[in-house]
């Protein structure tokens, strides 16, 4: 059902002038979507065939206009379908609305299922990523690069439809949902290739953002007419879509839960009996891993959708966005892909928020990039493309940064072995040798993983070197935020190297394993044993597999360093039992192992708390301290609302609880500790389901959480909500700044989420959105300072007048006060002070450096733009611009003063200083 955005409008109008640009849709082997946007008429007609100078069927279509809150132009929505189309077939094709007609385009029908696009047997995808800033040329100049390679890599008279059979773009469409967003940051930006290329969609977090949110997406793509096997997810949030022998997965990181787990699962029953699926591509905006702001991730996707999908020998990749450049890694264990293309939206740069280095991923590259899949039906092969325009500061022109392929039944490479010989004990420091690599296919080295254990069937490992023959982390030698550096550069990954007291005294066993570049895995080398001496003394350790379990759950004991004795155990008490008074639950001996594992397969029946205990030589001497945990149902909490306001009762429903003696649940605000803090409101539980009411809460973030007979262990997860709209307090230490002059803001009672960000604005504008002056993460401290230095993406670069707020989440929900300031500068002259502090035109940055670009921002649509040299001479001019924002590209520009003359509703002229 289309939504109630829009109504059918029957009154034909004249349109004069009108540059029609058709946006592709839902390609099928039979039909094809074509949409487009007026600023006027209702008429929709297309007119296409099998040439360009005879588009001998005409087919009408039906128009929508849509509304929004602040949006004063016409949206005129025109959707035609085109049905009984031949499979695999090039048809021309142009659009009319009124007197305006389109250039004649082209687009292909896709393939029938299981079959290749081109005559080599080939199909290809575009991949690409968030586009969302509206006003700087990134996106449109991404679409342009891909455009231009399809060109080069195919010939000059060559259309992308001959090459290409989609393009999929991976969430943040828009920056909010806002009919200006879709049309000049998704349809305009994308007219390079969408006349050619039908473009399919995964919904990002911005696209539930705005006056519109999601329903501006539902009203645009016609993704609930989209099935696989006639199951249809019941919604447009996530859906299934074959192409080929390809099956995109199209998940939505948005609106996860069981009900799209149940789908995935029906999808992949039915691929994995599918003779015409040989693939499967899964999408989701919200990626897998993240090296950058860490733990900004689908732990949904991660932990539930992905190991769902690996069980099918037909899963290729996951493909995920979110964060603004291309990352690549491969699954530890399965031959599957997980890559970030990020597309290019804000700046992400190194040294801009939380990092670590992850085994999972080989290279995290601060690109903007698009991908080109290239399938090989015939063969069994997938190989991928990365191409790069770069970014802000290192302008790149289609490099290709990546290239990994995927090909189908061929042999894994040789088993290695390791080389050392060991006579008698060893000192630290110690290299273990593998053997040469070899594949008898050709293949090159890719991973090696070395295992380093105390127990002879490596139940627990005492270390692991694994790594990829390239590791791309970090800022490179020369500290450039946008260059990363190969970690792994010159490293011989066929080596394990144990540096002087890296581990203990002891008997170890170790084996080593290589992977290829197709993602085979060798098989394990023979166990190598060798005897540490002379190092440190081992410090035993004792852990569960986890500290909560279902009754009669299987419970896993792990232990490091034991004495080795043969009568060593692991037993289970109650809490508060005395071992040495009272017969355990269950035990089991070690067997004379220093390290390894003990099982107790059969759990335990009755609910309540328990401990573990590992215990020496037959008796109650306790070598590591105890390990307690939890048997019982698994308990649910649910707040009846996110938010509550001030006054307000929360209530809290619970079910499912074990009902022990004194169980209760306590409120605590964000951050803080229970029984380090003491809870802000708290009500024992009386029943293993009900209801508590708390009042009196101040306004704040909070999350309540179910705890154990009158003491602090708690169960189940913690459910979040907040009280209050505005509840974060923020401040900032001055309220006059000079120009350049760093700014340090504080505050308390965060959300204390990993996108928070701080957002500066000119006064002028009063509704918040990507108009921001700046912007600053803040890796989501709940109670902190930061200081905002430098001039992009930093403190302003305009005398004027300002405000701070904080927002959540990556969107523009504010959740904090609004903190005014002003900027001023005692250098300026008289005339610039005067254009400057109008608030009218801003450029920045300023000084501007050679071949970084220069942004002009107005409150005004532009008309033209003048550059002029210090000596009146014209360099450089623009004309019939009709946006508030402008970028010039100072390539060529020596260093020296110019002036920028802005026409808009007036003239300005700015000073422009390239240095």
């Amino acid at each position: 059902m289309r939504l109630t955005l829009f109504f059918f409008c029957f009154v034909v109008q004249m349109t004069f002038g009108q540059t029609l640009f058709p946006y592709l849709q839902n390609p099928t082997p039979n039909s094809m979507i074509v949409n487009w946007k007026t600023a006027s008429n209702n008429e929709t007609t297309v007119m296409y065939g099998n040439s360009p100078t005879n588009l001998n069927v005409t087919v009408t279509g039906t128009t929508n206009i849509f509304s929004d809150t602040g949006y004063n132009n016409n949206y005129y929505y025109h959707t035609a379908k085109i049905t009984n189309l031949q499979p695999n077939t090039k048809y021309y094709y142009k659009i009319k609305t009124g007197a305006s007609e389109s250039e004649v385009y082209n687009f292909r029908t896709l393939p029938l299922a299981g079959q290749p696009a081109t005559a080599d047997g080939k199909i290809r995808f575009l991949i690409m990523g968030d586009n969302q800033i509206k006003a700087e040329p990134r996106y449109d100049t991404l679409t342009l690069n891909a455009f231009k390679k399809l060109k080069q890599k195919f010939g000059a008279n060559s259309d992308p439809s001959d090459n290409v059979a989609l393009t999929f773009m991976v969430g943040d469409q828009v920056d909010v949902g806002t009919l200006d967003h879709y049309e000049n940051v998704h349809f305009k930006k994308n007219t390079k290739l969408s006349p050619y290329l039908p473009i399919q969609t995964t919904v990002g977090n911005h696209e539930t953002y705005g006056s519109l949110g999601m329903n501006s997406y539902y009203a645009h793509f016609y993704i609930d007419e989209i099935t696989y096997k006639g199951i249809s997810s019941g919604n447009e949030n996530y859906y299934a879509q074959q192409a080929g022998n390809v099956l995109f997965v199209s998940l939505s990181s948005e609106h996860t839960g069981s009900a799209q787990q149940t789908w995935l699962q029906q999808v992949l029953n039915e691929a994995n009996n599918d003779i015409t699926v040989d693939w499967i591509i899964s999408l989701s905006h919200r990626p897998y891993q993240a090296e950058q702001y860490v733990g900004d991730i689908s732990p949904w996707v991660r932990n539930n959708a992905v190991p769902l999908l690996v069980t099918s020998n037909k899963y290729l990749m996951h493909v995920g966005a979110h964060h603004h450049l291309y990352h690549r890694g491969q699954l530890k264990n399965t031959p599957n892909y997980q890559i970030i293309s990020g597309g290019t939206a804000w700046d992400q740069y190194w040294g801009m928020s939380n990092e670590q280095d992850f085994d999972d991923v080989q290279k995290t590259l601060t690109d903007w990039t698009y991908q080109i899949v290239e399938v090989d039906v015939t063969n069994g092969k997938v190989d991928v493309e990365c191409y790069s325009i770069g970014g802000i500061y290192t302008k790149k022109y289609n490099e290709k940064i990546d290239t990994f392929h995927r090909y189908k039944n061929q042999p894994k490479p040789a088993k290695p072995s390791i080389t050392n010989t060991f006579t008698g004990p060893i000192t630290l420091p110690l290299t273990l040798d593998g053997s040469a690599f070899y594949s008898s296919n050709g293949e090159l080295l890719n991973t090696t993983q070395f295992l380093i254990s105390k127990a002879p069937d490596f139940s627990v490992i005492d270390k692991e070197f694994y790594r990829d023959y390239e590791n791309w982390f970090g800022k490179d030698g020369n500290g450039n935020p946008d260059l990363t550096k190969n970690l792994n550069a010159g490293v011989d990954i066929t080596k394990a190297n144990f540096a002087a007291n890296s581990i203990s005294n002891g008997t170890y066993y170790a084996k080593v394993r290589y992977r290829d570049r197709n993602l085979e895995w060798s098989d394990w080398s023979d166990v190598k044993q060798f005897e540490v001496t002379g190092s440190v003394v081992s410090n035993p350790t004792f852990t569960l597999n986890k500290t909560e379990y279902l009754q009669n759950e299987p419970i896993t004991a792990t232990f490091t360093g034991g004495p080795g004795n043969q009568q060593d155990w692991v037993g289970i008490y109650k809490k508060g039992q005395n071992p040495a008074t009272v017969t355990s639950q269950v035990y089991a001996y070690t067997n004379g192992q220093t390290a390894g594992t003990v099982n107790f397969n059969t759990g335990l029946a009755n609910k309540g708390q328990y401990f573990a205990g590992f215990f020496a030589n037959n008796g109650y001497t306790e070598i590591t301290p105890r390990k307690n945990f939890y048997v019982g149902p698994k308990v649910q909490l649910q707040a009846t609302s996110d938010v509550y306001p001030v006054g307000g009762t929360v209530i809290i429903n619970y079910s499912n609880g074990p009902n022990l003696v004194k169980d209760w649940i306590g409120i605590y605000k964000m951050g803080q500790v229970p029984g380090t803090n003491t809870s802000i409101k708290w009500s024992y539980v009386n029943a293993a389901s009900g209801t508590l009411n708390f009042t009196g809460l101040p306004k704040g973030y909070y999350y309540a959480q179910y705890y154990l007979e009158d003491g602090y262990t708690p169960i189940g997860d913690k459910i979040f909500f907040k009280v209050g709209d505005i509840v974060t307090e923020l401040w900032i230490n001055k309220p006059v700044y000079t120009l350049g002059e760093s700014i340090t803001a504080s505050w308390t009672d965060s959300p204390g989420i990993i996108k928070d960000w701080l957002g500066i604005y000119p006064q002028s504008i009063q509704t918040p959105d990507d108009n921001f002056t700046s912007y600053t993460y803040f890796d989501g401290i709940t109670q902190g300072t930061k200081t905002i230095t430098g001039n992009v993406n930093g403190v302003p670069t305009t005398p004027g007048n300002y405000y701070m707020v904080m927002f959540t989440n990556d969107s523009y929900t504010e959740v904090s006060n609004r903190v005014q300031f002003q900027v001023t500068s005692p250098t300026l002259g008289t005339d610039e002070v005067k254009n400057s502090t109008e608030k009218n035109v801003i450029l920045y940055p300023n000084p501007s450096k050679p071949g970084e670009p220069t942004f002009i921002k107005s409150d005004y649509p532009i008309e033209k733009i003048e550059l002029v040299s210090a000596s009146g001479e014209l360099l450089y001019e623009s004309k019939n611009i009709h946006n508030q924002r402008f970028s010039l590209v100072n390539e060529n520009l020596p260093k020296g003063v110019y002036f920028v003359k802005v026409h808009t509703r007036k003239l300005f002229t700015l000073k422009l200083i390239i240095q």
